[in-house]
């Protein structure tokens, strides 16, 4: 095999996957734009074995009336927080249903019964993928999704000269329009590969939490307990150029909080305001705000705030 042939081929590998990956972005984009598909990362193992922490899985939104016994929902409880359960009970209440949700791993129901008029009910999951969405949602995973769109623009674009590896450019005698077909041909691909990053940075899969309700056996004869409430609300604030910035209610006796952020919220900050602003560049996840308020030597936590989903970039997003 010749150098000449090898170059070909290669450019032809790169443009390929480009254009493939693309035109899978893309139609996810469009699912999530035209259908009410959404992402969903795991980040516990209570829906175990059906569902691992890790895994991402499609979900879409659909009338209460659409569910059944069996199905796997996500909906948000009475404070904010998304929850994604099996359906082990549906009691009606007019046009709207009454949920009895139940993680697979879970030895009893959730102690919430849920009024919903309609909810996210799980499509399918890919296992794990979810850890490679949040790695390629992160900065780093977005900052080399660009140098990949980069080099797929430079393949399709570069000028080719005299003795280079490329068939011979076509004569003047060879209709316009087939070279015109052939440009075309060689840019698509690269335009193509540009939803990769697109959907990145504006499609951050949330993660959520699926909380276990299991027993818990205590021994000794006295139990202390501080109940910790968490920010009445947590909103989105200012919108700028590569910066988001949350705001929440203050809570009395707070000793500071902990705003959770990034990929599943893995990224923390703790702070005593009641606004925060994250200038990442080109980042985006899953926020929500959490109390902290110490009782002579031990810190009491309290449960998430409700969540935001939000996107860092030169036109920031929040929702």
């Amino acid at each position: 095999m010749t150098r000449s042939t090898v170059g070909r081929a290669t450019r032809e590998v790169v443009l390929t996957a480009g254009a493939i990956l693309g035109v899978l972005c893309l139609v996810v984009l469009l699912a999530g734009a035209t259908m009410g598909v959404r992402p969903l990362v795991f980040r516990s193992g209570s829906m175990a074995p059906a569902i691992d922490t890790g895994d991402l899985a499609l979900s879409r939104t659909v009338p209460a009336s659409d569910l059944h016994i069996g199905d796997i929902v996500s909906i948000l409880d009475a404070s904010g927080t998304r929850v994604t359960h099996r359906v082990v009970n549906i009691a009606a209440q007019g046009d709207a249903r009454q949920l009895t949700l139940q993680g697979d791993a879970n030895n009893k129901p959730d102690g919430e019964v849920y009024t919903v008029d309609e909810a996210q009910r799980v499509l399918f999951h890919v296992p794990r993928l979810g850890y490679v969405i949040g790695w390629l949602t992160g900065p780093i995973g977005i900052f080399l999704l660009g140098l990949y769109a980069a080099l797929l623009l430079s393949v399709a674009f570069r000028r080719k000269g005299p003795g280079r590896d490329d068939p011979p450019a076509p004569t003047k005698k060879e209709p316009a329009r087939r070279r015109a077909a052939q440009a075309r041909r060689r840019r698509l691909p690269a335009a193509l590969s540009l939803a990769v990053v697109s959907v990145g940075v504006l499609w951050p899969a949330p993660g959520w939490a699926a909380p276990w309700t299991d027993d818990v056996v205590i021994s000794g004869t006295t139990v202390t307990a501080k109940i910790v409430p968490p920010p009445a609300t947590f909103t989105c604030g200012g919108l700028g150029l590569l910066s988001v910035t949350f705001n929440w209610a203050a809570v009395s006796g707070v000793t500071n909080y902990t705003l959770h952020y990034g990929t599943a919220g893995v990224t923390t900050l703790n702070t005593t305001a009641t606004t925060a602003t994250i200038t990442s560049a080109l980042s985006g996840g899953t926020a929500w705000v959490v109390t902290n308020i110490n009782y002579g030597s031990t810190t009491w936590s309290s449960v998430a705030s409700t969540t935001r989903s939000y996107t860092v970039a030169v036109v920031s997003l929040c929702s």
